[in-house]
């Protein structure tokens, strides 16, 4: 067994004897402190250890962010067991593929998912454990505090752990295909934390708004759980809500946070009353529209915008834009952090030239060794020694990444490969679209053109001979859109990511 032991769990000690009364965790409900952390992750890893978990075992959670939720993930690593955190949004039958596939003992859920979990449980027998994470539990369900209360005062040694040891199975959105588990080590985690303090220059000051689910990696790792080796603090926030947010980093002195388009949507068009946001240090999202990116960095002046581009597979951050190069790379999405390396190959696997597109393919110590159970998936994705992505991205000169699009999402017209991506950028420069999404329809001569679906901001309306004149004036003409659909929302799978195979189908006969 490795004796080095990069068990995160021991950061809670650390902390205890540095700075017990600073804040670990802040929700609306109440501050945790790190002797307050300490104490509960010590407890809730003894009752763990009551019920014969330990190294390797699967444990899910199933819930919205809390502080119960952080607890028990950390004293799920306590323990050595394997943490799964599972999507609220997914449907019953989904839930139960990951229960199975993830070969879970136990699972940690809110109160309101009880319910559907007991409905599954007649053909789960392995889950003898089951904790409610915010409620006062059931004959089958213990509450989280009471397993709490029954082992307080507890001291529990953290398990050693190597950086090859499985921390967390994260599925994947799965827009295509059943998700699959993604691999997340103790190696790749400590790699991130370390990428991130360098990046973001975290210090015990920092207080990091935690907005997104906590099932992803964005809530988990960007830097998420990684805030608490500099000893700051974890904001969170139970369900994203535009005004709240801007009130939680009023009220906390929040300091930085990752916001994806749609959210940085949100928090543009919110009302910001009389708020206090200068301190906002940061905020980290992938490449946003020209308009959006004007419109957050007038909003927010002070603040440094970290354009990034992130992965499951590479435990979130692979690149972002360093700060002195915020504005002359404007648009990409930087260079590759520690511990992580990434190229651009075409169709046969051969690097490609700066200016040419071609797949993003990674490796380093933070990217994944693969997808639980799925040897055959590994294999696809792990080729020549290189995890190959499926995004669709081209290097400058000197060498900063620009984001196209997915493989699967790229049009074919007349032997042009066109990035859907840039299509949606352009389009959102006008003043009236909320929202778009663009997707390749077949077409007897161009074999695939350019449809878009759009999103009107209210108040706002819109010829299609409009859209198509803007369009015209800033792209070739195989890239302007052929068609226009305006709807009032975009499909979305249960992470927020807009379903483009469902307005395929909706395409199927475009209208003008």
């Amino acid at each position: 067994m490795n004796s080095a032991n990069i068990n995160l769990s021991n950061l809670v000690d650390v902390h205890r004897s540095r700075r017990p009364d600073e804040p670990a965790l802040l929700t609306d409900a109440r501050t945790w402190t790190y002797e307050d952390l300490a104490a509960t992750v010590h407890s809730f890893a003894a009752y763990l250890a009551t019920r014969g978990i330990g190294r390797g075992d699967r444990v899910s959670l199933l819930g919205l962010n809390s502080a119960e939720y952080v607890n028990a993930l950390l004293a799920i690593f306590r323990v050595g067991a394997i943490a799964v955190p599972l999507n609220y949004r997914l449907q019953q039958d989904e839930l139960d593929y990951l229960l199975t596939n993830s070969g879970s003992v136990a699972i940690l859920a809110d109160e309101e998912f009880v319910g559907i979990v007991d409905e599954l449980a007649g053909g789960m027998p392995s889950l003898g454990t089951r904790v409610c994470l915010n409620g006062s539990g059931t004959a089958e369900w213990l509450a989280f505090d009471d397993a709490v209360r029954q082992h307080q005062g507890a001291k529990v040694s953290s398990a050693i752990v190597g950086p090859e040891d499985i921390q967390r199975i994260m599925y994947t959105s799965g827009t295509t295909s059943r998700p699959k588990g993604v691999v997340i080590t103790h190696g790749m985690v400590l790699c991130n934390i370390s990428s991130s303090t360098v990046e973001l220059q975290l210090t015990a000051a920092d207080r990091i708004l935690v907005s997104s689910p906590l099932y992803h990696i964005a809530g988990l790792d960007a830097p998420g759980l990684g805030i608490l080796f500099s000893g700051g603090a974890m904001v969170i926030m139970r369900k994203f809500d535009a005004a709240q947010a801007l009130r939680m980093i009023h009220a906390h002195r929040v300091t930085g946070g990752i916001f994806v388009q749609a959210v940085l949507h949100a928090l543009r068009d919110a009302s910001r009353e009389d708020l206090d946001l200068s301190s906002l240090r940061w905020m980290t999202f992938g490449a946003a529209s020209g308009e959006l990116y004007r419109d957050v960095r007038r909003q927010f002046p002070t603040t440094r915008l970290v354009q990034a581009y992130g992965i499951t597979e590479g435990c979130s951050m692979v690149s972002c834009v360093p700060e002195r190069l915020a504005l002359e790379k404007y648009g990409t999405v930087g260079t590759a952090v520690s511990f992580a390396e990434f190229r651009i190959v075409d169709a046969n696997g051969e690097e490609a030239p700066a200016g040419q597109e071609g797949e993003i393919v990674i490796r380093g110590a933070k990217v994944t060794p693969g997808y639980w159970g799925d040897a055959a998936g590994t294999e696809t994705a792990w080729r020549s020694g290189w995890f190959h992505t499926g995004d669709v991205g081209v290097l400058d000169a000197d060498g900063f990444l620009s984001i196209r699009d997915r493989l699967k999402d790229m049009i074919r017209s007349g032997g042009e490969n066109v990035a859907s991506s840039e299509i949606e950028r352009v389009i959102y420069g006008h003043p009236g679209v909320y929202e778009v999404a663009v997707i390749g329809v077949p077409d007897p001569r161009w074999q695939e053109v350019p449809k878009a679906f759009i999103v009107l901001k209210p108040g706002h309306s819109m010829e299609a001979e409009e859209l198509f004149a803007f369009c015209r004036a800033k792209l070739a003409s195989f890239k302007t859109p052929k068609y226009v659909e305006f709807v009032g929302t975009l499909p979305r799978n249960a992470s927020g990511k807009v379903l483009k195979r469902n307005l395929r189908e909706l395409a199927s006969a475009p209208p003008r």
